[in-house]
């Protein structure tokens, strides 16, 4: 991981909406294979992967690959090298 825990749970990766409620983010080891929501590579077992839940409309969970995390925090926070980097793979 490029950042730490704190700074991935803090961003709002996905944003927030006022329908929404009871939203939490953390970082997970995952116990089982899980496809990220951003890039649909599979986030393997052992592996770091931003968890999010919320409440919209039902139970909505989603996991995003740290990856997928870094080149997105790269951007926001003005790293214009790792913005040029390959999609994930």
């Amino acid at each position: 991981m490029k950042y730490s825990k704190k700074i991935y749970e803090s961003t709002e990766f996905y944003g927030s909406d006022e329908d929404t409620q009871y939203e939490t983010q953390k970082v997970v080891k995952v116990r089982k294979d899980h496809e990220c929501c951003n890039c649909g590579e599979t986030i393997k077992i052992g592996e770091n992967a931003l968890y999010e839940t919320c409440f919209l409309d039902g139970p909505k969970q989603c996991y995003t690959c740290i990856t997928c995390c870094d080149k997105w925090l790269d951007e926001i926070m003005g790293d214009e090298e790792a913005t040029n980097c390959e999609p994930c793979k």
